[in-house]
C-alpha cells in the first residue's frame, strides 16, 4: 500500500513495541550508569556521606536542573537510595562501583563504550582474520584492569582454589603463567603458598601495568614480568606449576608446538593448568545470544573446538590429564583442565576430529 492511501487515524499499532522500548531504555541506562562513573557520583557520595541533589551537582559539576532526574535514575537502577531527600550508595553501588572494593567493576562498564568489539560491531562482524598481532604493543592498562575485575567474579577464585588443591601445590617453588597481564592468578597462588615464585610472561607492553598490580599486593619480591611469546621464546625450564588461561583460541589450528613448548619449561611431575572455553557437544550455544556473541567477539569466532582433540595433545605430549572441572566466567562456562608431566615424553601426535569451526 502506498503511503498517500495511508488512513493515519486507523492505523492500529502491532504488538511487540515494548521490546524495542527495553533495547532503547537500557541503552539509556548503561549511558547514566557510566556518567556517573564519569563523574564520580558514588566516590562522592562515600566521601561526603548522604547528600542533597543541589550538594551533590555542585560536587560533580552537573546543572542542577538535571540532577534530581539523573539521580532518581541511579535510585531506579539500584545504585542509589534516598531518604528525605538525601541520597547515599546502596551496597551494591559501594561493592561493585568504589575503586576501594576488590570487586570493583568500573573500568569494565566504562570500555564498553570505547576501544571494543561492541563500539564498532559492524566491523567486528566483518572482520575475516583477528587483528595482527603485534609483539611490541598489547593491550591498554585500562584493558587489563577490566579483565581482572571480570576475573575476580569468581573465576580467579574458582582457578586458583582447584590448583591450591592439586596435591603437589605446596610443596611447588617456581610458576609461570604464561599470558598472565594483570597477574592476579600468579599473586593468589603466591599469597596462598609462602614458599611459591613466579614469573608472568607476556608482551613487553604489558609488563608496566602487572607490576602495578604486583607492587600494590606487596609481592615485588616474589613476583616478576617477563617478555616472552608463547609461539617463539624459550621460557626457561624448572617450573612446578604453568598456567594458560584464555591464550590459545588464535592457535587452535596448530595447537602442538605450543604444548611442546610448555611441556618443556615444565618439571617431571610438575602440573599444566589450562583455562579456556571450549565448543559444547555439537557446537550448540549454551548461554544467551548476548553472551555467546560477546564469547565470540572476545576469542575471534569459536572457542577451541573439540574437547577430545584437545585431551588427546595431553597425551601425545607426556601430560596426564589429572581432572577437569566447568569454571564460571563473565562470558559463560570454561573448561580448567589439570595435567601432570609424565617422567617420559610420549611420541606421537594426535589425530584431530573434524571440526564445525
Amino acid at each position: 500500500m502506498a503511503m498517500k492511501d495511508l488512513l493515519l487515524m486507523n492505523l492500529r499499532l502491532p504488538a511487540g513495541i515494548e521490546k524495542l522500548d527495553r533495547v532503547l531504555e537500557g541503552y539509556q541506562a548503561y549511558q547514566a550508569l557510566h556518567t556517573a562513573l564519569e563523574l564520580g557520583v558514588f566516590e562522592f557520595l562515600d566521601n561526603r556521606g548522604p547528600s542533597n541533589r543541589n550538594t551533590i551537582a555542585e560536587g560533580i559539576g552537573i546543572n542542577g536542573m538535571f540532577a534530581r532526574d539523573f539521580l532518581d535514575t541511579l535510585v531506579d537502577m539500584g545504585f542509589l537510595s534516598i531518604h528525605t531527600e538525601l541520597y547515599a550508595n546502596t551496597k551494591a553501588a559501594n561493592d561493585f562501583l568504589l575503586r576501594r572494593s576488590p570487586f570493583f567493576q568500573g573500568e569494565w562498564i566504562q570500555r564498553a563504550t570505547r576501544n571494543s568489539h561492541w563500539s564498532n560491531l559492524t566491523a567486528s562482524l566483518r572482520r575475516e582474520q583477528p587483528q595482527k598481532d603485534n609483539f611490541n604493543n598489547g593491550p591498554s592498562a585500562a584493558f587489563l584492569d577490566a579483565l581482572g575485575q571480570r576475573a575476580l567474579r569468581g573465576e580467579l577464585q574458582s582457578v586458583t582454589e582447584t590448583i591450591s588443591n592439586w596435591e603437589g601445590f605446596y610443596g611447588a617453588r617456581r610458576l609461570l603463567d604464561i599470558g598472565g597481564g594483570h597477574g592476579l592468578y600468579a599473586i593468589a597462588l603466591c599469597q596462598a603458598n609462602p614458599h611459591l615464585e613466579a614469573t608472568v610472561l607476556d608482551k613487553p607492553f604489558v609488563l608496566e601495568t602487572t607490576m602495578r598490580y604486583v607492587t600494590d599486593f606487596g609481592m615485588q619480591n616474589r613476583i616478576v614480568a617477563q617478555a616472552g611469546d608463547i609461539t617463539e621464546d624459550d621460557f626457561g625450564s624448572g617450573y612446578d606449576i604453568v598456567i594458560v588461561s584464555h591464550l590459545l583460541y588464535k592457535f587452535r589450528k596448530n595447537l602442538a608446538p605450543i604444548f611442546d613448548n610448555v611441556c618443556a619449561c615444565l618439571n617431571p611431575g610438575g602440573l599444566l593448568v589450562s583455562n579456556h572455553w571450549f565448543c559444547a557437544p555439537g557446537c550448540v550455544a549454551e548461554g544467551s545470544g548476548v553472551q555467546e556473541l560477546a564469547k565470540a567477539l572476545q576469542s575471534f569466532g569459536h572457542p577451541l573446538c573439540h574437547v577430545e582433540d584437545f585431551d588427546n595433545l595431553f597425551a601425545a605430549k607426556g601430560l596426564q590429564l589429572q581432572e577437569t572441572h566447568v569454571v564460571p566466567t563473565a562470558f559463560g562456562s570454561s573448561r580448567l583442565s589439570l595435567a601432570v608431566k609424565e617422567a617420559q615424553t610420549a611420541i606421537g601426535e594426535p589425530q584431530p576430529s573434524s571440526c564445525c569451526c
